[in-house]
């Protein structure tokens, strides 16, 4: 039994810090492990001075992705607190918590802007955050995507973990020369000082129109469930990689959380190959979403404000698959739209 826990854990740990690839790549958890959310940090390896928090009662930021993939709306002062729990075929047990928080922000110019424009300009973060441990091994990730007011980078998208496994990824989207273009980097310790890791060369590629990033995606369910669409397709990136994710409605029902009980619709995010994106065929079946889920994810939001009640799918864990089920626990600074049909007591 010691030798499965063991594997469960180191499995969940390397593939949530590799994500989202979902709320994923920081779950670091597994069986009585629990998880605590931390303060939000600074974007990895971008220290841009703030002046101060955008007013929370002021409209959602608005994102236009570009060509034909619809605008997406960020809440200025949300948090959302979720469990996760893995299926282990005889009984379901908690394997931790991530805390996904949404800032508005007004941004100063800098030198960091390649277009510096009014202290107006605003720039939105999405911010996945988890820490945990168990015996001699202990993880603390966080997943973070910037929407900044400039051509390059206009997305800048990082994860981090330290601990006992140490690594930096970077995902930059935007306009150069003209051309939408991506740029990722890893980071290793080949080649680095003892006890150190540096960055590896970056790799360059011109991405569709409309790309967006994995953590920043999750809000285009959103946009599906307000605008009363039955599907939404356009191309995400990750790594060095590009999609195509189609999101569609599914059933409608009613879900109790420890949240409050909500009116909930299936929305159902399936990847494929972006046409035209040569895949070696043992990648194709290695697209990781939210909470390291694999292939195909099943999210349940709330039918009016679009809002992750519950997310499910299959996780990896060495030999075998496993089921794990992602439940809203607390929420705060969510849109007036989202409100249970019944408070939890």
């Amino acid at each position: 039994m010691v030798v499965l826990e063991t594997l469960i854990f180191f499995s969940i740990a390397q593939g949530l810090s590799r994500v989202l690839g979902l709320m994923i790549q920081a779950l670091g958890s597994m069986l009585a492990l629990g998880v605590v959310a931390e303060p939000v940090p600074a974007a990895v390896g971008y220290q841009d001075a703030v002046e101060h928090v955008a007013d929370p009662k002021a409209s959602p930021f608005v994102y236009e992705p570009g060509a034909a993939v619809p605008a997406i709306r960020l809440p200025r002062a949300e948090r959302l607190s979720y469990r996760a729990y893995l299926d282990l075929s005889i009984v379901s047990t908690s394997v931790g918590k991530v805390t996904q928080t949404t800032l508005i922000e007004n941004q100063r110019p800098s030198v960091l802007l390649v277009q510096p424009k009014s202290s107006t300009e605003e720039t939105a973060t999405v911010t996945l955050q988890a820490k945990g441990g168990y015996a001699w091994y202990d993880l603390e990730s966080t997943i973070q995507s910037r929407l900044l007011p400039q051509e390059w980078p206009r997305i800048l998208y990082t994860t981090e973990s330290v601990g006992s496994e140490r690594r930096r990824r970077e995902i930059l989207v935007g306009l150069r020369d003209g051309v939408l273009t991506s740029s990722y980097r890893r980071d290793t310790e080949k080649g680095a000082p003892e006890r150190t890791r540096i960055w590896r060369e970056a790799v360059s590629r011109p991405v569709p129109e409309g790309t967006l990033d994995m953590l920043t995606s999750l809000f285009m369910v959103r946009t599906l469930i307000r605008e009363g669409k039955d599907e939404i397709v356009f191309p995400l990136i990750d790594k060095d990689r590009v999609w195509q994710l189609r999101i569609s409605k599914g059933k409608a029902r009613c879900m109790e959380t420890p949240a409050g009980t909500f009116d909930v619709v299936e929305v159902v995010l399936d990847p494929g190959p972006y046409p035209g994106e040569e895949f070696k065929d043992d990648r194709l079946g290695k697209f990781e979403g939210v909470f390291g889920i694999h292939g195909t994810i099943h999210l349940w939001a709330e039918k009016h404000s679009g809002v992750a009640v519950r997310i499910q799918g299959d996780l990896p864990v060495g030999p075998v698959t496993l089921g794990i089920d992602v439940i809203l626990d607390s929420y705060s600074g969510t849109p007036s739209e989202f409100v249970p049909v019944r408070a939890e007591k």
